[in-house]
This record gives C-alpha cells, sequence and structure tokens, in this order.
C-alpha cells in the first residue's frame, strides 16, 4: 500500500469474456445491471466485507470482461471465496427472476443508458473515446440500446454458463491480490490515545443540560428524558423482527460454505507470463473514415 498505516487488502476478480462488439456490449453491461445493486448489497452491506466494492464492466484494448473489486480488511483468501459464491449464486438469481422483474430492469437500464449527458464534458468524453479507440461508433447508445430490448433471460443464462460459471472450460479468470505493509500489520497506530467513554459521555451532558442555577428548567429537561428513554425501551422490537427475517433469505441466497475452486497459478513475472499469451484481435471500427493522404513515403 502507498501508506503504511493502512491496514486494508485489495482484491481485483476479472473474468475475460469476448471482443468488443455493439451486441457484446449489449449483453455483457446487462448482465453487469443486474449484478451491480445486488454485489453491493450482499458483499458490502451484509457480509460487510470491506467499505469499497465494485462489479462491472471493464474493456480494454479491444476486449471486455466482468469485473469485481473488494477492498477489505479480512483474509483475501476469505474474500475470494465469498466473491465466488456470489458469483456462483447470480445464476439462480437471474433464472429464478419473475418476468416482470425481469422487464422491469431492463427497460429501466435503458432508459439510463439513453440519458443526455449532463454537460459537454461529458458528451465530449464520449465521442473523444471512440476517436481513442479508433472505433468511430458516436450513436452507439442507441444502437446497444435496440440490442438490449431484444435480449431475453436465456441469453444472460447462455452467457453466464459460457463465460462467468465456475463449471465452464471458457472461463478465464485472473486474480490480482494486494495485500497491506508489513509496518501496517504491526500495528504501528494502536499507540493512538483511547477516550474514555464515561468521560466523554460526562463532557457531552455537561455541554448539552443548562447550568444549574435553573433548576427548574434542569429537572423537567431530565425528567422528559428518563420518560422518553422509557417509551423507547417499551417498544416492541419490529425492526429486528424484520431483520431476521431478512437475514434467513439471506442465508438461503449465499450460505456459509466454502467452494471448490480450481487451482491458482501464481504470477511470479507479469512480463514473461505476458509473452507467453497470444494476441488479441482488436475491436473494428464501426465505420470506416477516410482521411485524405497529404504526404505519402
Amino acid at each position: 500500500m502507498l501508506k503504511d498505516g493502512h491496514k486494508l487488502h485489495a482484491i481485483e476478480i476479472y473474468l475475460q469474456c469476448f471482443q468488443q462488439t455493439l451486441k457484446n456490449n449489449a449483453l455483457l453491461d446487462l448482465f453487469c445491471h443486474f449484478v451491480h445493486e445486488r454485489c453491493f448489497d450482499q458483499l458490502r452491506t451484509k457480509e460487510q466485507l470491506g467499505y469499497f466494492i465494485y462489479s462491472g464492466a471493464h474493456r480494454s484494448r479491444g476486449e471486455q470482461g466482468f469485473v469485481v473489486i473488494v477492498q477489505s480488511p479480512k483474509n483475501l483468501d476469505h474474500v475470494n471465496q465469498r466473491i465466488e459464491l456470489f458469483i456462483d449464486s447470480m445464476r439462480d438469481y437471474i433464472s429464478n427472476m419473475p418476468d416482470h422483474v425481469f422487464k422491469k430492469q431492463r427497460e429501466g437500464y435503458v432508459v439510463k443508458k439513453v440519458e443526455i449527458p449532463k454537460g459537454m464534458y461529458d458528451q465530449v468524453h464520449k465521442f473523444w473515446s471512440e476517436i481513442w479507440h479508433h472505433q468511430f461508433c458516436f450513436d452507439r447508445p442507441q444502437l446497444e440500446v435496440e440490442i438490449i430490448k431484444s435480449l431475453e433471460r436465456t441469453d444472460l443464462v447462455q452467457f453466464y454458463d459460457h463465460y462467468i460459471s465456475l463449471n465452464s472450460i471458457h472461463r478465464r479468470k485472473l486474480s490480482v491480490h494486494v495485500n497491506s505493509s508489513a509496518t501496517a500489520l504491526q500495528g504501528i497506530d494502536d499507540e493512538e490515545p483511547i477516550i474514555d467513554e464515561e468521560t466523554e459521555l460526562a463532557a457531552v451532558l455537561d455541554e448539552e443540560l443548562p447550568s444549574p442555577t435553573d433548576e427548574e428548567n434542569t429537572e423537567t429537561i431530565i425528567e422528559g428524558a428518563v420518560e422518553h428513554t422509557v417509551k423507547l425501551t417499551e417498544q416492541s422490537p419490529i425492526v429486528d423482527t424484520i431483520t431476521d427475517k431478512d437475514s434467513k433469505e439471506k442465508e438461503k441466497i449465499i450460505p456459509e460454505k466454502q467452494i471448490n475452486l480450481p487451482k491458482e497459478e501464481w504470477i511470479d513475472n507479469v512480463h514473461v507470463w505476458k509473452s507467453k499469451l497470444s494476441c488479441y484481435s482488436l475491436a473494428q471500427p464501426h465505420e470506416e473514415i477516410k482521411i485524405p493522404v497529404l504526404y505519402k513515403l
């Protein structure tokens, strides 16, 4: 880590899928739309693996894939297991989704994708990205939306089985682990001053309560506070009941279990590893723009 005081680890799981085309882009984007909110809710809100959780599409040099990034203080092997269990649960989630929910989610993403840019910077960034990647598809959102409207649940399930599923022979996974520094793990900032809770509470009460000169007002405020506390204590635990019910449903979605992962291959030298890979074909331009040649060698 850049700062020795950060006791955090990070993991990025990248599942490479296919080349960038309008149809492939639409299929991957729709899958990421269904997964994104559920990934954040499961890994951050329910399991509390870390504060920073991200999932989505990653595109680079003509290829694209699905990526999950987690920054967590927990052991990365455990985090990797929880991510894989979440990914493994997504097939049943999509397959068992009611038809009206699927269509509503798809329509919502269509509306979001064709939103007008809020500023000139966003519009220029989209156009310049097309020029930079030599694809020149300046009406990409509108073209991909027409494809998304035709995608059905079976298309997402087939995509998942071919590229995302742990049992697929076509699955290509790259997992990047970043561990915290040894200095941070030794607890160098454990010597921070510890504030006594009783002292802090007494200081807060001294600031909030009125001066003892006004005894009547003081008694009224204290009596009101005590009465309010009693009322809170006598309330039925409705929130806890709902939480328990929700937690049981969450356990049904992703149970606490270990998933059998294939044996990993650790990369000691990135340059040597990359030199052994075959070249990936670049995305082809959507339109051929002919530029006059001013000077020919």
